[in-house]
């Protein structure tokens, strides 16, 4: 996950504050979620119960034992980014997936001209081809860290679902995507975004697999946060579905305002350009920093994770995958994502960041020259402040209506 910005000394205690009200908003929201979710009773589908088995916690601890290196860009690591690439390729490739290498370039004042490719495993979508998912993970690290965590755990992540899902009938076309140079500022998705929204692609929706396999026990931090924008709401209640083929992982599911402008840790992974395109995404994070004292450290190694909580969380985007591309709520026999109007997650913010040209993975597309897609901003803490305190209070409020009425009966 990219870091964010700060200013000291004031940015500490702003930081500080932040860092408690956030604690106490999710607390209170995996409170009212969980009592929500049992209340519900959900029932699962027993095709999709069957291939959310499928997934195995040994070969995901295979990938982010294969990858987890250092491998920025940086020109002491960019052989071990590539090697990282290649990989991603080769397993791709394993699981019968045609495989799209989008060049992605970046021009750094110390380092020069990068270009490093986003590896994209395509499956075909057997009703609506043209309509577009993406399984995102990025396969970069900061320097010096091995990055087991961020986001070796996503891109295996990501690996696994491709792989459980590669024979699996799904109406809508998947990209299953390792991104580059996240970690130098979103450059790899603000590059595949900006092909789609160059070509008019109908991309129905996104998640980005960015963290999933740390918790802390000790101070009962064990639960994933899916975090969406207002208008994801069809993503974020395909994950509400899922939760119950994953009954022991607490989901804590969000909505960002807008596009996270007011709330800038809301839009440090690779789902943020595709907000700012007008698609809906998701950001799926064990909350990096907030959580994880390896967070772009050293010790960000295989042997600090959770990997039955990874093998849980792979679980169940694989279902939210399967639910959101297969729903058909009117009954017409057609997946809602092939007959549905597409639906934009908000209006795209002014254009601000030049997306350099590269060939594009659209197929007959045009390329994306000239396309621009906006920096993430700093926001206002005050505001921030303001929000994540009105979170908590809303939450306890939330709380109360859930269970209160349901005292004596």
């Amino acid at each position: 996950m990219v870091e964010a910005g700060h200013t000291e000394p004031l940015q500490c205690n702003i930081a500080h504050m932040k860092r408690y009200l956030t604690s106490a908003a999710v607390f209170i929201t995996l409170i009212s979620a969980v009592t929500a979710t049992s209340a519900l009773g959900q029932q699962t589908d027993p095709d999709v119960a069957a291939v959310v088995a499928d997934v195995e916690q040994a070969r995901l601890f295979a990938h982010i034992e294969e990858m987890a290196e250092p491998r920025s860009a940086l020109e002491d690591e960019i052989d071990q980014l590539d090697a990282t690439a290649d990989y991603v390729q080769s397993q791709l490739e394993g699981y019968g997936l045609e495989v799209v290498l989008q060049d992605v370039e970046f021009e750094d004042d110390e380092l020069g001209a990068i270009v490093s490719p986003n590896v994209i495993g395509v499956k075909a979508g057997s009703e609506c081809a043209d309509r577009i998912f993406v399984v995102g993970g990025h396969y970069d690290s900061v320097p010096e860290s091995p990055g087991a965590d961020d986001d070796a755990s996503g891109t295996a992540g990501m690996l696994e679902i491709a792989r459980v899902l590669a024979d699996v009938d799904l109406p809508a076309s998947v990209y299953f995507t390792g991104f580059t140079l996240e970690e130098l500022g979103l450059i790899g998705s603000r590059k595949m975004a900006g092909d789609f929204a160059a070509a008019d692609a109908e991309v129905v929706g996104m998640f980005s697999l960015e963290m999933i396999g740390y918790t802390d026990e000790a101070s009962g931090s064990e639960f994933i946060l899916v975090l969406g924008n207002e208008a994801s709401a069809p993503l974020l209640e395909a994950v509400e579905q899922a939760k119950s083929y994953v009954p022991d992982l607490p989901i804590v599911t969000l909505a960002a305002a807008g596009n996270g402008e007011s709330s800038p840790d809301t839009r440090r992974s690779d789902h943020a350009p595709f907000w700012d395109a007008g698609y809906q995404a998701l950001l799926v994070t064990d909350t990096a920093n907030f959580r994880n004292p390896n967070y772009h450290e050293p010790s960000d190694t295989i042997e600090t994770l959770d990997m039955p909580f990874a093998t849980s969380v792979t679980k169940a985007m694989l279902a939210t995958t399967m639910l959101y591309l297969t729903r058909d709520e009117d009954g017409d026999g057609a997946a809602d994502v092939c007959t549905a109007p597409l639906l934009a997650t908000a209006t795209p913010a002014p254009a601000a960041t030049p997306i350099p040209a590269a060939p594009t993975v659209v197929p007959a597309a045009t390329q994306a020259s000239g396309v621009t897609l906006p920096e993430t901003g700093t926001g206002d803490d005050t505001r921030e402040i303001a929000l994540l305190a009105a979170a908590v209070v809303l939450g306890v409020l939330a709380v109360a209506v859930i269970v209160i009425p349901r005292r004596g009966t």
